[in-house]
């Protein structure tokens, strides 16, 4: 019997472990919290079987409950809080007393920690350079002066007077032989109908949209009047303080240290998986009240709630198959004309890129056909020109002997139809973009773009003498390409290798002035083009790319100031790229905010292919950390406008994750982006080194080397990103302030007129998005963009100011930005229920609340 014997002693252990687990008196209501269970377990009976004493053993679940990770808040004040049902009619107000945040963004009255430390470390650096939501002026309702004029609340493109055509269209009119012959008398064959897109062969005409009737002449007479009635004439002279780099390093030291705090990693992790639990537990529980609370406001889903694309990029703002058909309708109407004067001043026609029926070698020419912008030339443009030839003159050589056969005629179709600084002075590239872009966001009413254009250092002929900013503002100008549905970002790339290895730049300060000095240049001059595109520009975008100099010969002290900086060339760190665009920015932003004009805020992005394998140089020997934690903590710090890549931050340290939640940094995600940029590195090294054994080329300029230098040294970065790995859904279940966006349209493979709604469509179908899902990153990017104040306050009904005697929804940005609702009920503006925003509200107030105490 020593079966039954065991069984009866199990029995006997199991019913003295259940007596002696059991909850005291008074303590049956509530679980254990955080704060007693250590000392709960500590005074533990230990159970005694014949004067033997048993060791308790530590299960996960003791771990959970020290690390703070109950379900369960000891709160007064969230036991009165009553949940929002789909028949309430009133929203339900934050408790002021548990939220973190105030007029002036989150504070804690109460001991510090490391988190209210890291928090006003980063307040110190945005409101130093004015990029508090508070500092730009563009957010005040009373002073600032929206220009143009806003649209009229229900006004419909197809609805407007102006855009009606007058004349006749083509099947209006009887197509003789005469005319067929006329419209096909180069010999070039038509992709498409002519009924349905061209007109006799003549020149089609652009399609309509706002800018064509936008005067300059009268903005001027309205900024005028504008000035003298809130008697702005008079500047400001607000100084603020301005942190120096020994600051910076010593902050950086102190994010970085926090980061790697493996006590803080440990919680921010657990932490980090119950706020993703929750919203899988909210949803499960609250989905279908979601869903009614939607209907309740039926005049407004997410196809009409606006929607703002934070990054789409001018130089793929249109697809492969429109730009291959544009391309088709220019060759057919204007082969003969002159769009390009080499360096012997040889004038080159349209006609003459293309192979035109002669018998000319295959490999040099481009061949005629229906798909003129094919996979050859899109892998050229995003690996060689994108990265040297449209950011600078990448060799002295002339063009014709650094680029051979058809490398070369993709060089003068790039320079052609995709660049505003060109012999036809952009000319192609205006009708382009206003026939891809514009007409399209215009038309669809409720899409809104952030357009991102690359800032190129030297002109065509490899000159810097020339004004950037005012070639940008005099193109947008000459061809009115001004819209409602537009706001601009201007875009730097890390390459002052290259413009040393050119003789461009002696140090880094000479790179920092190529920016910034034409700028001030342009600050103090009366174009008052070029002061009317500045109210439209909102971030400078520090770009960190896969193909930047990565050498680390003859590397210097990274103390140096910029004007000592030479180091060979090689190129500094992102730190200091970081922080002295910052520092130059934060000074002309004083300079605005004084002068009662919008200031600008910093973005930056982080390719998660490459930086997670190189070790910074900014650390020393007691802290050593990758480029991908040098990145992110420089945004943390000097970034108002937020994060540009959504996959960096989901593979960083926990506590850096945990950070970017607590602080609601703004995050850009681009999916289907993200498994369409093109070919892997490893594969552009094969493509590279079998174009150039094929072509015999014996002499290369400097920049394809040191990209093959640098492929060679990164081969085992090589990795496929696929739709479904994109963490885009995991940080937006979790509550990260994180929107989408269409990115590179030229490399996304585009099928529809479309590309932002088609990322939106695409991304519910992937990720089983519902119609509050959508809705609330409507909301979030409009919240997160650039747009003026009255557009927020107009779209969604968020402003920077607390309206009084209301008691409304106020939601953080970044933890230094607080935006309000301007009313108790903002539904019919964008249509996310109040159960998902106090959902979100609550859980952030949770969360500081657990931070607050706990650690």
């Amino acid at each position: 019997m020593p079966g039954n014997t065991d069984l009866g002693l199990s029995s006997m252990l199991f019913r003295e472990s259940a007596h002696h687990a059991h909850l005291q008196k008074g303590l049956d209501k509530a679980p254990i919290t955080s704060k007693d269970a250590h000392q709960k377990l500590a005074n533990a009976k230990a159970l005694s079987i014949d004067d033997m004493d048993m060791i308790g053993l530590k299960t996960a679940f003791d771990s959970q409950m020290l690390l703070g990770s109950p379900m369960y808040f000891d709160s007064d004040s969230e036991e009165n809080v009553h949940p929002i049902t789909d028949q309430d009619t009133e929203p339900r107000v934050n408790d002021e007393d548990n939220a973190p945040q105030t007029e002036s963004g989150a504070v804690f009255q109460t001991s510090e920690n490391v988190f209210k430390n890291l928090l006003t470390l980063r307040r110190k650096y945005m409101e130093g350079s004015f990029q508090d939501a508070v500092s730009d002026r563009k957010n005040d309702l009373d002073t600032w002066l929206v220009y143009p004029k806003p649209l009229p609340k229900f006004w419909k493109f197809e609805k407007d007077n102006r855009f009606k055509d007058l004349g006749m269209s083509a099947s209006d009119l009887d197509l003789t032989h005469h005319d067929l012959k006329k419209a096909n008398n180069h010999g070039y064959y038509y992709p498409h109908n002519i009924d349905e897109e061209f007109l006799l062969g003549r020149k089609k005409q652009n399609p309509h949209f706002t800018g064509e009737y936008f005067k300059i002449d009268l903005y001027k007479k309205a900024y005028k009047k504008h000035v003298i009635k809130h008697s702005l004439l008079r500047c400001d002279n607000e100084l603020r303080y301005l942190p120096t780099f020994q600051d910076f390093r010593r902050d950086f030291k102190t994010v970085v240290a926090a980061v790697q705090s493996a006590r803080l990693n440990q919680i921010s992790e657990r932490r980090l998986l119950y706020l993703l639990d929750k919203f899988e537990l909210f949803q499960f529980l609250k989905q279908k009240s979601e869903i009614l609370e939607n209907k309740q406001v039926p005049y407004r889903d997410f196809y009409n709630s606006r929607k703002v694309d934070r990054d789409l990029l001018l130089s793929g703002c249109v697809g492969k198959r429109q730009l291959s058909e544009y391309i088709w309708e220019k060759l057919n109407n204007e082969p003969e004309r002159v769009v390009y004067i080499d360096e012997d001043g040889k004038e080159i026609q349209l006609q003459d890129f293309f192979q035109c029926g002669e018998n000319q070698n295959e490999e040099s020419c481009i061949p005629v056909g229906l798909k003129l912008i094919d996979d050859d030339f899109l892998e050229w443009y995003k690996d060689i020109y994108l990265v040297s030839y449209h950011l600078f003159r990448a060799s002295v050589v002339p063009i014709k002997q650094s680029l051979k056969g058809k490398h070369y005629r993709y060089y003068l179709l790039a320079r052609t139809f995709l660049e505003f600084d060109n012999h036809i002075d952009g000319e192609y590239f205006a009708e382009i973009f206003t026939r891809f872009s514009l007409h399209t966001l215009e038309k669809s009413k409720y899409q809104l773009a952030q357009v991102s254009i690359d800032y190129q250092f030297t002109d065509e002929s490899g000159s810097t003498s020339s004004n950037w900013w005012l070639k940008f503002s005099d193109w947008l100008m000459r061809h009115n390409l001004i819209s409602y549905n537009v706001r601009w970002n201007v875009r730097i790339a890390r390459c002052y290798s290259p413009l040393f290895a050119l003789n461009k730049v002696g140090n880094f300060q000479d790179f920092l002035d190529l920016i910034f000095r034409p700028l001030r240049e342009a600050m103090y001059c009366d174009d008052i083009r070029f002061h009317f595109i500045m109210t439209n520009v909102c971030s400078l975008d520090l770009v960190i790319s896969q193909v930047d100099d990565y050498m680390w010969k003859a590397f210097e002290d990274t103390n140096l100031e910029p004007k000592n900086w030479s180091a060979g060339g090689d190129n500094p760190t992102i730190s200091q790229y970081m922080y002295y665009i910052y520092r130059n920015l934060a000074e002309l932003n004083s300079v605005r905010y004084n002068c009662y004009q919008n200031t600008i805020v910093l973005r930056n992005n982080c390719c998660p292919s490459v930086t997670t394998n190189r070790t910074s140089q900014f650390g020393d020997t007691q802290l050593i950390f990758n480029e991908q934690v040098e990145s992110l903590v420089c945004n943390l710090l000097l970034c108002s406008g937020g994060l540009l890549q959504s996959e960096p931050i989901w593979s960083a340290p926990a506590t850096l994750e945990y950070l970017y939640y607590l602080f609601q940094i703004p995050i850009t995600a681009s999916p289907l982006s993200s498994v369409s940029s093109g070919t892997t590195m490893m594969e552009d090294y094969r493509l590279s080194t079998s174009t150039s054994i094929r072509e015999g080329e014996s002499e290369k300029n400097f920049v394809t080397d040191r990209r093959e230098a640098n492929k060679l040294r990164n081969l085992s970065s090589v990795s496929r990103r696929t739709y479904s790995g994109n963490p885009f859904m995991k940080l937006f279940k979790i509550g990260f302030q994180v929107s989408l966006s269409s990115a590179s349209i030229l490399f996304n493979s585009s099928y529809t007129q479309e590309p932002m709604m088609e990322e939106y469509s695409v991304a519910a179908s992937i990720y089983l998005l519902n119609a509050a899902d959508l809705c609330e990153l409507s909301r979030n990017s409009v919240l997160a963009s650039g747009y003026d104040g009255w557009y927020k306050s107009h779209w969604i009904g968020a402003v920077v100011k607390r309206p009084r005697d209301k008691q409304v929804i106020s939601q953080p940005l970044g933890m230094v930005d607080v935006w309000y609702d301007k009313e108790p009920d903002t539904r019919e503006r964008h249509n996310v229920p109040f159960l998902r925003r106090y959902f979100r509200n609550e859980t952030l107030n949770q969360e500081w609340t657990f931070v607050h105490e706990e650690m």
